[in-house]
């Protein structure tokens, strides 16, 4: 028999809704909750990154369209 290693990568997002200021506050906003979930896995953490911020309209979270 042969021996192999194998690594299977998953992606998962989790989205912040975050009124601040500025876009670059509530990044900063978001990062400092996403450290402070403690049922996120460090190595998660280690690994994560933003993707997007975009402003949005008010009570546009609420939306699903």
């Amino acid at each position: 028999m042969k021996k192999f290693e194998v690594e299977i990568v998953g992606t998962t997002a989790r989205t912040y809704f975050i009124t601040a200021e500025s876009a670059e506050k509530a990044e900063g906003i978001a990062w400092d909750e996403m450290e402070a979930d403690w049922e996120i896995p460090s190595a998660w953490k280690q690994n994560s990154e933003l993707s997007f911020i975009e402003e949005m309209e008010e009570g546009s979270e609420n939306n699903n369209n």
